[in-house]
């Protein structure tokens, strides 16, 4: 099951924390997480109040008390949420227990509800953090952890791995485009969708093929436009993948053009393959892929200058390459699970 960004991101930080001596349990609002944390033996609560549709007082208070109770049986010492409703549970649940507090933002646009909340807060990029304090949230009760859950194996772990990549990616004769998102909401696929027909536009001789990885209600809409763009035999629509790493590794460009992103876990899947990324440069995405230098990052909306960018990648490989280099040495240095679990670890100790 390939979970949305608060389950990866939750996954990951439960993951790295039993890396490092960490007893976790969790606990969920309904049956989606269970699979996914249950299959790598995590103890798993179901507790009401929890999930965002269910709000009601009654559901909020029975909640409480569930919670209290798992704290204590199991002698929990620091409670660490993923949203705000989740975080007002646990705070709620855990006065005058000792325990300690901590609430995760992603960046879901609803800043300002957290300004008075009364517990610490880690933002998952610099952006969301200038955010929250744009919103009335004090500085000094916000910490970045950046967004980063990536295991040693999923990153190449030196140069002769990354150059035998690129000479298959050289050897290629079809220039492969790759976006991962899922297909709810606007993501960025039809803006992908028109630059890659732009490109093709371009240079109508060259075999160019766009990828897009995820699935979702809009994923028809998607197919047809594609296909009224005349590109419907050059898109790729693979499905929603448990492993994307095999679909990264054939691919040439990393293309994400969602029109909002906190941070972009994509992106650093991305740079852990070697891949350069093209981008536009909204929310945290500078923060993961430096202009010039890992990738391209241009101004939100401009579909032509992608394009552009596109094919100036495709005629140069060597440029895509020394991209990808360097997208994978920044993301070695910052978006190991490693690091997450380290610097998690001493927020805890700070509260």
């Amino acid at each position: 099951m390939r979970l949305a960004g608060p389950g990866v991101l939750m996954f990951g930080v439960a993951g790295a924390l039993r890396e490092r001596g960490w007893h976790v349990e969790v606990a969920v609002g309904s049956d989606d997480l269970i699979e996914r944390f249950t299959s790598t033996d995590f103890p798993v609560h179901v507790v009401p109040g929890l999930d965002l549709g269910d709000r009601s007082p009654v559901s909020m208070a029975r909640g409480a008390a569930a919670l209290r109770r798992i704290v204590r049986q199991s002698r929990i010492s620091v409670v660490h949420s993923f949203n705000a409703q989740a975080g007002l549970l646990g705070w709620a649940a855990t006065r005058g227990l000792g325990v300690k507090v901590v609430n995760t933002v992603l960046g879901a646009g609803k800043e300002g509800l957290l300004k008075r909340a009364p517990f610490r807060l880690i933002a998952v990029s610099d952006f969301v953090k200038r955010e929250l304090i744009r919103h009335g949230v004090p500085e000094d009760r916000i910490t970045t952890v950046y967004n980063s859950v990536l295991a040693p194996e999923h990153v190449l772990p030196g140069k002769p791995d990354f150059d035998a990549l690129w000479q298959a990616r050289h050897k290629d004769e079809t220039f492969r485009i790759i976006g991962i998102a899922m297909m709810n909401g606007d993501k960025g696929q039809s803006a992908s969708i028109e630059a890659f027909a732009k490109l093709v536009e371009f240079d109508p001789v060259r075999k160019f093929e766009l990828v897009l990885i995820g699935d979702g209600t809009r994923r028809p809409a998607l197919e047809d436009f594609a296909e009224s763009a005349g590109v419907g035999d050059k898109v790729r629509f693979a499905g929603a993948l448990t492993n994307v790493f095999p679909e990264l590794d054939r691919a040439h460009v990393f293309l994400h053009l969602a029109p909002k992103e906190p941070f972009g876990i994509v992106l650093t899947e991305a740079h852990a393959r070697g891949l350069p990324a093209v981008s536009f440069a909204i929310g945290g995405i500078p923060e993961v892929v430096c202009d010039g230098e890992g990738g391209i990052l241009l101004p939100l909306g401009e579909i032509g200058r992608v394009a552009e960018a596109l094919r100036d990648l495709s005629v140069d490989l060597d440029k895509c390459e020394t991209m990808g280099w360097h997208g994978l040495e920044r993301t070695r240095y910052l978006f190991m699970r490693d690091a997450l679990g380290k610097r998690t670890e001493a927020v805890y100790a700070a509260l």
